[in-house]
């Protein structure tokens, strides 16, 4: 390249990097033009973007991928920075088409900077175990790892004795002691959690029985899903760091006891979520579906997980979804089209089946439909987010309807991160879908920049690596049990109580700096795109089913209330499995599949 184009571009970057800090007014933009810092910047930009250049000629198709993974970074980055800013001054906001051509072409020049970090993933590779990490067969080597999460978590409960019962407990516990059901929460979750907890208060004496007995069967299949996985790692000879450092990571993040011993639908979902993802990863890296036992073991499994969350049969939908539409694809193999085709017939099968179990359960136990609030998430927090800031530009008409719909008091608590603040208002029992359906309608005509920043915000944990809140946990008993029974934690290890609980979102990030992006939501949902990133640009297209799993359910939390550590705890426990499988080729096997009927490539 010649020197004077590299001039220009090194010139251009260090002057959109100079734009951008005036523009979101991060710090004094004129201190930075004025200092050694500019230098750097460009000095660096002439250093990188060669190399950035030879890739580009070596592999055409691997530059361009890591290129982009680069720009959808640094463009969030910078956008999920304007917005938080904007909130300071909600009434001023200043993000229009101007600002964004600045980010985007500030990514686009910083892009070339990331590029060669992008490769350095795609390129890495671990060397296979050369040898057992542990001289025991797989299934000793299962019972050990089990037993060590086991036995390793008890202390986080001792600490939170008996157990946590928070977040929706309170509310499934009165179903089970009314007998009343409705299907807002997963019925064959609400029969166990509240089941054990009655069971408790009604054979062993007290709810802290039953939070206790609770505590321990949870702790058990949780600690059993992830020895499922560490199992798994094992089997096909992955890098022995990897296996230490997910073994690891299972035993020490702190976040997995305490949700082990919370009662949340998340813990036995995840766990199922886990043990399904395997098994997945199991069929890619063999490139065959499984057949007999193992087949009914993954359907199981797989049923289980739609049944422990009501949007996991969507992310299986959506995923059927593009099984279809790449099997029309031109070009694809007969090999292709027939994964395809039995994906799609697994996935039916698993769907027909969770719906048919929960059918039985609904009217087994003559459950209510649950409200349908929980799917309007998104639609609610743009009509409230518009009439918050521009109320005064309703029609009297829709200003009324809206208040009608929605309680007035209700739309003034909106929050940009959740919104069941705004739905515990909605009722549509005067007006229904139709007119809910229309007045959302004409005011993101009215409004489409409130509805799209209030989509925006509503995700943010899921695109933003600077988010602040979606590392929430909960760390205390639900006021109903603490009101209406008078159950509290009455904690044996209470200084350990007070090291889980400082892992709070203000602390993280306070005191904490880069490793606190571990605790976020963003760095699982980025870990599945840079995933699939890195497997288009190594052309190892017959693994991308698996971030396509992870992707499908991630999609689905878009949909919901806010984004939690708790909602997305399942791709959390399967990033270690996925970079396993990722940066390490599978140990070619000395045998040939019994089948090529059913082979992934």
């Amino acid at each position: 390249m010649k020197l004077w184009i590299k001039i220009t571009i090194a010139s251009l970057t260090l002057w959109a990097v100079s734009s951008i800090l005036k523009m979101t007014n991060i710090g004094n933009w004129i201190f930075f033009n004025k200092g050694i810092l500019p230098f750097g910047i460009f000095f660096l930009c002439l250093v990188v973007l060669p190399k950035s250049l030879i890739r580009w000629r070596e592999d055409k198709k691997a530059f361009l991928v890591e290129y982009l993974m680069g720009f959808a970074l640094i463009f969030t980055e910078l956008l999920g920075m304007g917005m938080r800013l904007e909130l300071t001054v909600p009434q001023e906001p200043w993000i229009g088409g101007k600002e964004l051509l600045i980010m985007a072409g500030t990514s686009a020049l910083l892009s070339f900077l990331t590029e060669p970090l992008f490769r350095k993933a795609v390129t890495f590779s671990l060397k296979p175990a050369s040898t057992s990490l542990l001289p025991f067969s797989l299934n000793q080597t299962f019972l050990i790892v089990w037993a060590s999460l086991f036995i390793g978590y008890i202390p986080c409960m001792l600490a939170f004795f008996p157990g946590l019962c928070c977040y929706d407990i309170g509310w499934q516990l009165e179903q089970i002691r009314t007998w009343t059901f409705n299907t807002h929460h997963p019925l064959i979750h609400t029969l166990f959690a509240g089941g054990l907890l009655e069971f408790g208060k009604r054979v062993l004496g007290s709810y802290y029985g039953g939070a206790f007995l609770h505590s321990l069967i949870q702790l058990f299949f949780f600690s059993g899903s992830m020895a499922f996985a560490v199992r798994f790692l094992v089997k096909r000879k992955t890098n022995s760091g990897i296996v230490i450092l997910t073994w690891a990571f299972f035993l020490l993040f702190p976040f997995f006891p305490v949700l082990g011993i919370s009662t949340t639908k998340d813990i036995l979902f995840s766990s199922f979520f886990l043990i399904t993802f395997v098994c997945i990863c199991d069929m890619a890296d063999n490139q065959i579906f499984y057949q007999g036992i193992k087949l009914a073991f993954f359907l199981a499994c797989t049923v289980l997980m739609c049944l422990f969350r009501n949007n996991a049969i969507y992310g299986l939908a959506v995923m059927a979804g593009i099984f279809f539409l790449t099997y029309f694809f031109p070009g694809k193999s007969f090999q292709m089209k027939n994964f395809s085709r039995t994906a799609i017939c697994l996935i039916a099968v698993v769907i027909v089946l969770s719906q048919g179990i929960f059918l039985v359960l609904e009217k087994g136990l003559h459950a209510t439909q649950g409200y349908i609030a929980e799917k309007l998430s998104i639609p609610v927090q743009q009509m409230a987010r518009s009439y918050v800031y521009h109320q005064d530009e309703f029609s009297q008409t829709d200003r009324q309807l809206l208040e009608e719909m929605i309680h007035e008091d209700c739309l003034w608590n909106y929050k940009y991160y959740i919104s069941d603040p705004v739905k515990a208002g909605l009722h549509l029992d005067t007006h229904g879908k139709k007119d809910f359906l229309f007045l959302w309608t004409r005011l993101g005509m009215q409004f489409p920049e409130e509805y799209i920043r209030a989509a925006l915000y509503q995700t943010m944990g899921l695109w933003y690596m600077g988010g602040d809140i979606s590392a929430y946990m909960e760390y205390d008993m639900c006021p109903h049990l603490k009101e209406n029974y008078g159950v509290y934690v009455e904690s044996r290890l209470p200084e350990l109580r007070n090291y889980y609980s400082w892992f709070t979102s203000e602390n993280l990030q306070s005191h904490l700096p880069f490793l606190s992006l571990f605790f976020f939501t963003p760095f699982y949902s980025w870990s599945v795109l840079f995933a699939a990133g890195i497997l288009l640009a190594k052309r190892q297209k017959q693994l991308l089913i698996l971030p396509l799993f992870l992707a499908c359910y991630l999609f689905t939390l878009v949909f919901g209330p806010c984004i939690i550590i708790r909602y997305i705890l399942g791709n959390m426990m399967c990033t270690p499995v996925l970079a396993g499988m990722i940066f390490q080729p599978k140990v070619p096997s000395r045998t040939k599949p019994c089948s090529t009927a059913s082979q992934l490539g």
